[in-house]
């Protein structure tokens, strides 16, 4: 019973860490997007380029998103890791 505590109490870890780190990269892209356009709109506007580094950390930050939030994310199933394990003792045993 302590072993399903336990590991439990580490998933639970595990899924607080991710989404702590999800929100502290929030905070650094709503910082860092504000400085950009702030730069931008201080050397008179024009063609937006803070769009391109927007961009670039959005997509970062929806896959942070996804393996923080997203169930499951991150963590690789039974059945995926067993036809890995198989693969590796195939290759093993070919030698």
């Amino acid at each position: 019973m302590t072993s399903d505590d336990d590991a439990l109490r580490r998933e639970a870890k595990r899924r607080v860490e991710a989404r702590n780190g999800f929100y502290w990269f929030l905070v650094v892209c709503v910082v860092l997007w504000t400085m950009f356009t702030f730069i931008w709109w201080m050397n008179g506007g024009g063609y937006f380029w803070p769009a391109w580094p927007m961009l670039g950390m959005g997509i970062g930050l929806a896959f942070t998103a996804a393996a923080a939030f997203l169930p499951g994310a991150g963590k690789p199933s039974q059945d995926r890791i067993d036809r890995e394990y198989r693969k590796l003792k195939g290759q093993a045993e070919g030698r």
